[in-house]
């Protein structure tokens, strides 16, 4: 059973908005993603945006606040943070995100966890009804090379993730906290002992994704 609902498909739950699309109407999604930057921490050796070159880039707070008030009244059901870049980069990360849960519409991350620190937890996972940190290895030696970043890197995502879950629990919050790992050749004797280290520290699950390299 799907308890997080992890592969459903959202357009069964809204038949009026799919007919309406059906009849030509020019109608808003009901889900939108959206990459607050294009920058990123890591440089992980399946990324399939590496082309774009990770530019220091971010979408404009007001710009995207005044988006967030149009998206809400024309019926955008959802938004999730992730895309180019690593989204909690951007500076007003926990502004943008607690807007997003103000005007009224359901708010997810998905992240590599680096910079999911404490004062993220704190200020901006009420406002969340997800996030998904992306954790490719069960050992910090295989995550350094598959991130291409520090060994270091593992165990600070590993207690960040722990810090989100103790926050959920001492304030009751809703928050689904969950992980995804590519299935690679480097890391697939891995996952059985990411799994226990995730299931001790509180997180929810641990999606196993396949990898498919694009020519």
């Amino acid at each position: 059973m799907d308890r997080f609902k992890i592969d459903s498909h959202k357009l069964i739950y809204h038949p009026q908005r799919v007919c309406q699309w059906l009849e030509g109407k020019n109608i808003y999604p009901i889900y939108v993603e959206i990459a607050p930057s294009g920058a990123c921490n890591h440089r992980c050796i399946f990324c399939g945006l590496d082309y774009i070159g990770y530019k220091t880039q971010y979408i404009e707070t007001n710009h995207l606040k005044k988006f967030l008030i149009t998206a809400s009244n024309k019926g955008i059901k959802s938004i999730m943070y992730a895309g180019e870049g690593e989204p909690l980069l951007h500076k007003d990360i926990i502004n943008i995100v607690n807007a997003t849960k103000d005007n009224g519409i359901d708010t997810a991350v998905t992240t590599n966890g680096v910079f999911l620190t404490e004062e993220f937890s704190d200020k901006a996972l009420k406002s969340l009804c997800w996030v998904r940190i992306s954790l490719n290895a069960g050992t910090k030696g295989t995550y350094a090379k598959i991130h291409r970043t520090k060994e270091e890197d593992f165990d600070k995502v590993i207690n960040n993730i722990k810090y989100a879950a103790k926050t959920r629990a001492k304030n009751k919050l809703a928050t689904t906290i969950g992980a995804q790992i590519l299935l690679l050749p480097q890391n697939y004797k891995e996952i059985p002992t990411l799994a226990k280290i995730l299931k001790d520290i509180g997180a929810d699950y641990l999606i196993v994704k396949p990898y498919s390299k694009h020519p």
